[in-house]
């Protein structure tokens, strides 16, 4: 089983490039292109202050790949 992260679709949804959706939740541009690329995924901390400033739910940021 396999989680991949949403996070591009919601920087589109917000009309973002990829440093200012990286300012916007506060994290270095490089860690958040590693997580665009799927090479890494944010840590539980991490997925839940992203889904406060989004205001969605953890679920919303991760689909499980099969």
């Amino acid at each position: 089983m396999l989680l991949r992260n949403n996070l591009k679709s919601w920087r589109h949804k917000m009309e973002m490039n990829q440093k200012e959706f990286a300012a916007f939740l506060e994290i270095d541009g490089k860690l958040y292109n590693r997580w665009e690329r799927q090479k890494s995924q944010p840590s539980l901390q991490m997925a839940l202050k992203i889904s406060i400033k989004l205001r969605c739910t953890v679920n919303d940021l991760f689909e499980i790949i099969e």
